[in-house]
C-alpha cells in the first residue's frame, strides 16, 4: 500500500521547505554578488550586502537544520520498567 498519508504529508512539507531555502539561498547570492556591483542600487550598497548576507546564512542554517532531521532523526531511548518487589509491599 505504501506510505501513509501523514508521512507523505511530512515529506512533501520537507521537500517545499528545502526548495525555498535553495530559492532564498540563490537570491542572497545574487543580491550580493550582482546587485551590490552596480553603480547606484535603489537602496544602496550596503544594504544589499546586508541582505544577501542575512538571505544566505538563515536558508543555509534552515537547510542543515531540516537535512538533519530528516535523514538522522532523534534515537529514542529504551526505558526499563521498574516493578515493585512484591515481597517488600506484602511485609508492611
Amino acid at each position: 500500500m505504501g506510505i501513509s498519508k501523514s508521512r507523505r504529508i511530512k515529506r512533501n512539507l520537507n521537500i517545499k521547505i528545502i526548495l525555498s531555502c535553495i530559492v532564498f539561498f540563490v537570491l542572497g547570492y545574487y543580491l550580493l554578488n550582482y546587485v551590490s556591483t552596480k553603480e547606484n542600487p535603489l537602496l544602496g550598497n550596503t544594504f544589499h550586502i546586508l541582505l544577501g548576507c542575512i538571505l544566505m546564512a538563515v536558508s543555509s542554517l534552515l537547510f542543515v537544520i531540516k537535512v538533519k532531521n530528516e535523514f538522522f532523526p532523534k534515537k529514542r531511548k529504551k526505558t526499563s520498567h521498574v516493578f515493585l518487589d512484591e515481597q517488600k509491599e506484602a511485609k508492611s
